[in-house]
């Protein structure tokens, strides 16, 4: 909880005052929150509560008593007292327009570190996307979770609706980028977490573009646990259905058993407006076109279940019972 605000020149009030007096008269009696607790016949958690800013104003007969344990002389009552007349003017002062006004001002000013480190964040994406077919998956997954890390803690801080929206976007594609280098590894149960994931932001936002980035890198997940089903020796032809992340804009085209092609979902990406994706994709204008590569790169690789491809087996069978949630 946010502690109050101070009078005119940063002076400490009497209700600032109250629970920092309680504290350092106990320890100046060396009595520890046990001991103080049992002389006031209180908790030891209430009287821990009593020493913290911005707890309230304890009722009379609660300070009195501690009062009296730490034999303040009624001093603690009378600071007690204060706190409360203080309050009550403070609640019938009305506020000065003008600094309310400048708080408001102040805050949205502060609002603008963020538009930085958004910023920032947008320009690691980007560079990151414009890299990662020259990188090791192994270094895709290192740099995506290094700016997953600025992406948690922008999540930690209050923004605005715009900054929210584009954090969203941000995230999104970084889980979608993890994806793709979790499946090449064969990483399946890992890769379909982190579609999920970039499902949630793109519920989150509605935005075209990251449902068809979204959608593309499903489908290569989708085409890659068929994949491993087949290579296993398993009926693949008719997988559960899963749910996928719901349209906010025409569909696809769906291929002969219902599931969108991997081809048709590539053009979805190429069918996204240029303007629109310029103003939220990481990078700009250059973004679209590296993405649609990184799926059109793998397509041949996954979707072709004639040509043999080994995959890894884990000790318990993954690739036996494994279904992509996404």
């Amino acid at each position: 909880m946010r502690q109050r605000g101070r009078g005119q020149h940063d002076a400490a009030t009497a209700e600032d005052l109250l629970p920092t007096e309680i504290r350092r008269r106990r320890c100046e009696r060396a009595l520890g929150r046990p001991e103080l607790a049992g002389r006031t016949g209180y908790s030891r958690q209430y009287i821990a509560q009593l020493e913290q800013p911005s707890r309230g104003i304890p009722s009379r007969p609660v300070i009195a008593a501690v009062d009296a344990a730490l034999e303040a002389g009624g001093a603690l009552i009378d600071l007690r007292e204060a706190a409360v007349a203080a309050r009550a003017e403070r609640l019938r002062r009305q506020p000065d327009p003008e600094l309310e006004s400048r708080r408001r001002v102040s805050n949205l000013l502060d609002h603008r570190r963020s538009d930085s480190e958004l910023d920032y964040l947008d320009r690691l994406v980007a560079d990151l996307i414009e890299k990662a077919e020259r990188l090791d998956p192994a270094d895709v997954t290192a740099r995506v979770l290094d700016h997953q890390s600025v992406v948690d803690n922008l999540l930690r801080t209050p923004l605005l609706p715009h900054q929210q929206f584009r954090l969203f976007m941000l995230a999104g594609h970084l889980a979608g980028l993890l994806a793709i280098s979790l499946l090449d590894v064969d990483e399946l149960a890992g890769a379909s977490t982190c579609c999920l994931e970039a499902a949630v932001f793109t519920e989150l936002t509605g935005h075209e573009g990251l449902r068809a980035w979204t959608l593309a890198v499903n489908a290569l997940i989708d085409a890659a646990a068929r994949r491993a089903c087949t290579t296993a020796g398993l009926d693949a032809a008719a997988p559960p259905a899963r749910p996928r992340p719901a349209a906010t804009g025409p569909a696809l085209p769906a291929g002969p058993d219902g599931e969108p092609p991997y081809e048709s979902v590539a053009a979805g990406l190429d069918s996204i407006d240029p303007l629109t994706e310029m103003l939220t994709a990481p990078g700009g204008r250059a973004t679209p076109p590296l993405l649609i590569a990184l799926v059109k790169g793998r397509i041949a690789r996954f979707a072709d279940t004639d040509s043999h491809r080994h995959v890894p087996q884990s000790p318990s069978g993954l690739t036996h019972a494994f279904q992509p949630p996404v």
